[in-house]
């Protein structure tokens, strides 16, 4: 018994319903993946009376401010889901932690506390803040619930820990601190324990952004006599200038695919938004010409930065750097 195979055909009218199905499949694709640009929220504003909060899309072209206070608001931080952000704020006359929507909307001020607090940074599980505060004396790391609750303190130095940053993972906290000399990055368990040096120069490691997948720690240091973006393994190898510029590169943040990195950067005269590779090559100028921008941070879950050529934007133009 012989079977015979024979290819199926389909008629004219359900092959053109098809056709038109998956073309209006890739449009849909081409529309969510337009709407999922990468979003940097970032400080900038005249630092009298105060900066505020402000966002910025993927290709630069929208500029949206998020907080406007006459105090100062600055340094903020995503949630893991992107609905939230985490930022410092001296509305109450000194600085305080507050969440508020990605909107900018419903500000709410977690710490209460009358000692500064500053530097917030989400934990990845998007269920604790790290964050510094001087309430013992010295600049130190606790970390707290989302809500402001359950705080632990996770450093106990008299010399200033700042500018944490958690490991993908959760389980770790790196940091600067200059317990030792000039200002070094330190890598210490989210519990407190386990201390590490990652940095070992005389100058100032400044600013730690662990990649998103835990091999590097992007970092700012002065080393020349300039500011430079670098990289690091959290053991300490294959530390790389990314920048090398001649003007003064800040406040590293990683893309969340980990292939691209935005920074501040003064080689437009005042500090602007920068966007180059993870290698420091393809330096793109996202905003800039207008007032201070520092302190990026870029959106999880998100499309990668990929401009090309040159865009108009609401503060300046986009420029690939020579």
């Amino acid at each position: 018994m012989r079977i015979r195979l024979r290819l199926l055909t389909l008629p004219n009218n359900l092959r053109k319903n098809l056709l038109l199905f998956l073309l209006l499949g890739t449009l849909v694709v081409i529309g969510i993946a337009r709407s999922a640009e990468a979003q940097i929220v970032f400080t900038s504003g005249d630092w009298t009376p105060g900066p505020n909060i402000y966002m910025v899309d993927s290709e630069g072209k929208k500029v949206r401010q998020l907080t406007d206070h006459e105090r100062w608001d600055s340094a903020p931080t995503w949630s893991p889901d992107a609905k939230q952000i985490a930022f410092e704020s001296e509305r109450v006359g000194h600085p305080e932690i507050y969440v508020m929507g990605a909107s900018g909307r419903n500000p709410i001020n977690l710490t209460q506390h009358p000692a500064p607090d500053g530097d917030p940074a989400w934990s990845p599980d998007g269920r604790r803040i790290a964050f510094i505060s001087v309430r013992d004396g010295s600049f130190n790391i606790y970390v707290m619930d989302t809500d402001g609750t359950n705080l632990t303190q996770v450093t106990d130095h008299p010399r200033p820990d700042v500018h944490p940053t958690w490991s993908p993972d959760g389980t770790q906290i790196a940091f600067e601190s200059p317990r030792i000399f000039g200002s070094d990055i330190f890598v210490i368990n989210a519990d407190g324990t386990n201390l590490k040096r990652v940095t070992d120069a005389r100058q100032w490691d400044s600013e730690p952004a662990w990649s998103p997948d835990g091999k590097q720690i992007a970092f700012a240091s002065w080393r020349g006599g300039i500011w430079d973006i670098y990289t690091i393994d959290p053991d300490g190898k294959g530390e790389t200038n990314l920048t090398n510029s001649k003007s003064n590169d800040k406040h590293p943040t990683w893309s969340p695919d980990g292939t691209q990195i935005a920074y501040s950067s003064q080689r437009g005269g005042l500090y602007g938004i920068y966007v180059m590779n993870a290698d420091g090559s393809d330096s793109v100028a996202l905003v800039e010409d207008l007032k201070v921008a520092i302190q990026p941070a870029w959106a999880p879950a998100s499309l990668a930065v990929s401009p090309t050529g040159k865009l108009s934007t609401l503060w300046g133009t986009l420029k690939r750097e020579k």
